[in-house]
């Protein structure tokens, strides 16, 4: 009987993984689908992908460079286009469902490690952001699954291999965005307050982890270091100011707002599963600790980074910025609800991401035909107006990441570098051609980018054009200069 039965739950397993890995697969394999079909221009995002990709280098702007060094790998196999754009965002994403599913299947059945995995995508920015917008970020949530898979696998086995992938996957996450150190920080810290965690974390072995990680960290933090002006180009997206003792950071209410955007849907579905299985038996818990080690994570990083925002003054917090904090607390409300979840409550779950993958179709369809849509414009009718100026061969294009990323894609053998503080610095340019989409002075703009030819240089008039949506009577501005040396 007892055979019978374990027979039973392995096919079940099975079944339930199989299952899961179609359906991610599945899904990602249709936005890449999507995405290509739709055609369009590139998010800045995507444009930053074909400007700051010249090779393998330490460091390329304000970003870290892990997302770029896949994105050089990437386009040496599919050249600079949107295929490869498309593909390595996606595969972030796909990889951040599987490796956190086969963390938790180190601990739990694969019914409720599903669940528990799914439950992200519930997350809007996981399931419409990093769809439409983010690549960086994209790396960070995978770099996330990987770690808590490590260290789920250390805590199962504790073998040399799962402790020297942790320290990968902590070396990876710490050079693929800043706010990822906000899940190995605390993770470490927490582990230390649950006996079973504790006592994997004080083995000799995790010693390994912090040594593996900053091997891989050192080269990019050091060039951070040496390039602090174009490093730090994005502090300002905090709006860090003084204010009054007494007034509350507008960073606060954004941070406060923003745990509540991420958590909405989340909660909501959470409600409604714990409804319909309150009359379901309770399943034995291999882990329970599990859910106790993420609820800690997440209350003890909320806790500090809003403490961090008020002190800091912050006036700015986007939502993907909260990502780290409010992943650890989707996850212990849904392995929470694993333990005790009904048949109805299981359709439910998956009925809730199935609907909001079908929402996320239709608007990523919208998004790119709607009025005045930001990949709806006439680039092609750009990059023709630039040619019909007749420039010098040697000229240097110098843009944003959106109007310069989407003239690279059309047209790959033009010299196109990016508006970053001294991101000409070392480039010897005679001719230069100042491209925006902002109503702004370009000769101060030249002097940010660290054009050394700048003072002695001769501006031609500045000149504004207006480019035509296809899809719609939308228009949108775009300004230039051609700048030369005397």
């Amino acid at each position: 009987m007892t055979q019978a039965i374990s027979g039973q739950t392995a096919a079940s397993d099975a079944r339930a993984t199989r299952l899961f890995f179609l359906a991610i697969t599945a899904y990602y394999i249709l936005q890449i689908v999507q995405r290509l079909v739709m055609g369009g221009g590139l998010e800045a995002d995507d444009g930053e992908m074909l400007m700051m990709t010249p090779g393998m280098q330490w460091g390329y702007g304000p970003q870290l460079p892990f997302y770029n060094w896949l994105q050089v790998g990437v386009f040496a196999v599919t050249g600079k286009t949107l295929l490869g754009i498309t593909f390595l965002k996606h595969f972030m994403l796909w990889a951040t469902f599987a490796l956190l599913f086969v963390g938790l299947r180190a601990w739990l059945p694969a019914k409720q490690a599903a669940i528990a995995s799914l439950s992200l995508f519930l997350i809007p920015d996981i399931a419409w952001e990093a769809e439409r917008i983010t690549t960086h970020s994209n790396a960070m949530l995978a770099a996330i699954s990987g770690t808590f898979a490590g260290f789920l696998w250390v805590m199962r086995r504790g073998r040399w291999r799962d402790w020297l992938l942790l320290g990968l996957a902590v070396g990876i996450g710490g050079i693929s965005k800043y706010n990822y150190w906000v899940v190995p920080l605390t993770l470490a810290l927490v582990a230390l307050t649950l006996p079973a965690p504790r006592k994997a974390l004080l083995s000799p072995r995790a010693l390994v982890v912090p040594v593996i990680a900053a091997a891989i960290c050192v080269g990019p933090y050091l060039w951070m270091q040496a390039n602090k002006t174009i490093a730090m180009a994005s502090a300002s997206k905090f709006g860090m100011r003084e204010a009054p003792a007494a007034r509350i950071p507008e960073g606060v209410i954004e941070y406060l707002g923003g745990l509540v955007a991420l958590l909405a849907l989340p909660m909501i579905v959470a409600g409604i599963m714990h409804l319909l299985s309150r009359k379901a038996p309770r399943a034995p818990n291999p882990a329970p600790w599990l859910p106790k080690l993420m609820m800690r994570i997440a209350v003890f990083s909320m806790i500090a980074g809003l403490a961090v925002v008020w002190l800091s003054g912050a006036g700015n917090v986007t939502t993907r910025w909260l990502l780290p904090i409010v992943i650890p607390l989707v996850l212990a409300i849904y392995m929470t609800l694993s333990d005790r979840i009904s048949r109805k409550a299981t359709l439910t779950a998956c009925l809730s991401v199935g609907l909001l993958a079908l929402g996320v179709f239709a608007g990523l369809a919208h998004d790119r035909y709607k009025d005045g849509a930001r990949r709806d414009y006439d680039f092609e009718g750009l990059a023709q107006h630039i040619e019909s100026l007749n420039l010098p061969p040697d000229t240097l294009i110098v843009s944003g990441f959106y109007l310069g990323g989407n003239l690279a894609l059309l047209r790959p053998d033009w010299d196109i570098a990016s508006t970053l503080p001294t991101a000409i610095r070392d480039r010897e340019a005679a001719h230069v051609l100042f491209v925006s989409r902002y109503d702004e002075d370009l000769i101060a703009r030249a002097e940010f980018v660290g054009w050394s030819h700048v003072n002695d240089a001769i501006f031609d008039p500045r000149v504004q054009i207006d480019l035509p949506a296809h899809h719609s009577d939308a228009t949108i501005s775009v300004y230039y200069r051609f700048a030369h040396r005397q």
